[in-house]
């Protein structure tokens, strides 16, 4: 897989660098102090990861060059607003958007009870087309290894939770490195995020010693391994990691502490502000149609997001999973999931919205959907195949029979005929 094109530096001011992608610029902070004006160089996460020979980046440009540019013109072609009936008020609302005005909550609430197809039909579009309009048909695509399944956890909406008879498994240090190493030299990938449950048996030091790893391999690396001490994080951005997926997943203190006993609403958000300010590109939200959530629960979400300053938005969709709690819970609505997409990117213009794997888990064509409505990065699992049904957080996982080169092929297909291209979307 090469999924990702070289930029060039054009400028450098202090810690943030220009990146150019045949024109097209992005701001990227710069922490290696070997890089100059002229360089060739990979970044993701809207860090820069290596320097690269010029000319091993002018072939790999030449390479992209045609394709990038026809990319350019199909993301262009879709993501343009077609005519269509609509209300005053949704047409108002949409307005109010392209001059970049703030959403007041009862305009948030009005989008949300949409229900008419040609309005549906009008939201999506102007969300996409505002992805267009400020983060241009850039897309990231991030490895995901889920390596270890153990969490001391017992929330009542996750399938590994600490009660679920479920089979365990947990990949040695020594495993992780080998996934990765695979990922990254035979596939090509330039992030991986390491998840678990939280599982303390990988301590300070096991983690300490992964992500060093992993650094060698001059990629960004992204945790999801749940709640730790402040210090174990500074000392894991100290060892090289630089990006952390955890999500709040619930604004509602009373409900998120009714879902996930044994843990604190405060403690979380703390935790990722505090990961924010000592540098971690941070990856939050929520899951969307919690049982009793209210709709102004779901509009105070986008807005803890936002206020947050998440430099990348995860959104899934609840699942029942049996053996839970909420296993006889309702499925939440599809439309409810793309309003919600959709929502995040009119409220927050230049957002990066991951599309995660339980959008097609929850129907095969909602990752496209979900990139037409405002989406614009995705992750493919590359844990070892006898892990990938063990990591069962939700039932019916998308992707889980399939080899890893299979995901890559569908997911790349997919992107390409959406028109999206491989560069980084900067900060």
């Amino acid at each position: 897989m090469c999924y990702a094109i070289p930029g060039k530096v054009v400028e450098i001011k202090k810690n943030i660098a220009l990146i150019d992608y045949y024109g097209e610029k992005r701001k990227v902070l710069n922490e290696n102090r070997e890089v100059r004006i002229g360089d060739y160089i990979y970044a993701q996460g809207g860090i820069i990861l290596n320097k690269i020979p010029e000319k091993e980046a002018l072939e790999i440009l030449d390479f992209w060059r045609e394709k990038f540019q026809e990319l350019k013109k199909i993301d262009k072609k879709i993501s343009k607003i077609n005519k269509t009936e609509s209300s005053e008020n949704l047409l108002k609302i949409l307005q109010r958007v392209n001059k970049n005005q703030e959403l007041t909550k009862e305009e948030m609430s009005y989008i949300l009870n949409i229900n008419n197809e040609n309005e549906l039909k009008l939201l999506y579009e102007t969300a996409n087309n505002q992805r267009q309009k400020h983060n241009d048909n850039a897309c990231c695509v991030h490895g995901i290894i889920e390596f270890s399944n153990y969490c001391k956890n017992n929330c009542h909406y996750c399938g590994i939770r600490r009660d679920s008879k479920v089979e365990r498994y947990r990949m040695s240090p020594e495993e992780i490195i080998k996934t990765a190493e695979n990922a990254v030299k035979n596939l090509g990938f330039k992030a991986l995020v390491l998840q678990s449950g939280e599982d303390f048996y990988y301590d300070e030091e096991k983690l300490t010693q992964i992500v060093k790893e992993l650094k060698k391999l001059e990629i960004l690396i992204f945790l999801s391994i749940g709640v730790r001490s402040k210090k174990t994080y500074a000392n894991l951005y100290e060892a090289g990691a630089r990006a952390i997926l955890m999500r709040f997943e619930t604004s509602n203190k009373e409900l998120f502490e009714k879902l996930r006993p044994e843990t604190n609403f405060e403690e979380r958000i703390s935790l990722i502000k505090y990961l924010k300010e000592i540098g971690y590109v941070v990856a939050t939200g929520f899951l969307i149609g919690l049982p009793n959530e209210t709709e102004n629960d779901a509009i105070n979400n986008i807005l803890l997001t936002k206020k947050l300053d998440a430099d990348m938005y995860s959104l899934g969709p609840f699942i029942p999973c049996i053996g839970t709690p909420l296993e006889k819970s309702s499925l939440v609505n599809k439309d409810k999931v793309l309003k919600i997409i959709a929502l995040s990117r009119l409220t927050n213009l230049d957002a990066k919205i991951l599309v995660t794997t339980a959008l097609e888990t929850l129907d095969k064509k909602t990752k496209k959907l979900g990139l037409l409505s405002g989406g614009n990065s995705l992750m493919i699992n590359v844990t070892p195949k006898k892990y990938k049904e063990l990591y069962s957080i939700y039932p019916n996982k998308a992707g889980t029979k399939n080899e890893v080169e299979e995901e890559i092929k569908s997911t790349l297909d997919l992107l390409y005929s959406l028109g999206r291209a491989p560069t980084d979307l900067g900060i």
